[in-house]
């Protein structure tokens, strides 16, 4: 069982938040981050996004990279000021109840919730990762009670520069 979690890419500061669409950076960096997950062959069996317009931007230009239709569902626990601990247990029900082994879930979320909950995932703390714009981090899991290992955690300037 894997997960990727991306913080939705850069937004433009305008505008109700909710509205507020990627800039060209954040489009640069959902491109590249879904050029990354095609090269490593990470394709999530369904990508989750909030209802903020940036987020669904996101998930749906890494679809578009990825070459996959029908892999988007709207998820209401993912806007900024949700319960990471709640989603979290969430999460693990959804990806545990799936018989798949290399069943992949991406969540494509916003701050302070994806730092929280990347955190609860790796590090068995609500505290300790960071995500800036654009930032990825993958891990597997093989049994639910050793907790998730780090695949990898790659920030957007990174991919950026590999894949632009």
């Amino acid at each position: 069982m894997k997960i990727i979690l991306m913080r939705h890419g850069d937004a433009v500061y305008s505008g109700s938040d909710g509205t507020r669409p990627l800039s060209e950076k954040g489009k640069s960096e959902s491109d590249a981050a879904g050029k990354f997950l095609r090269s490593i062959k990470e394709i999530p069996d369904v990508i989750l996004h909030s209802k903020l317009l940036r987020s669904q931007e996101t998930a749906q230009l890494i679809e578009g990279v990825l070459g996959k239709t029908q892999l988007l569902r709207l998820h209401h626990g993912l806007k900024p000021e949700d319960s990471a601990s709640y989603f979290h247990s969430e999460l693990l029900t959804e990806i545990f109840n799936n018989k798949d082994s290399n069943y992949t879930v991406m969540v494509v979320g916003h701050e302070p919730f994806m730092s929280t909950l990347a955190s609860l995932l790796v590090l068995r703390s609500p505290f300790g990762l960071t995500f800036n714009t654009g930032t990825i981090l993958g891990a597997k899991c093989f049994n639910p009670e050793n907790g998730w290992d780090f695949c990898f955690f790659v920030h957007a300037e990174y991919l950026i520069r590999l894949y632009s």
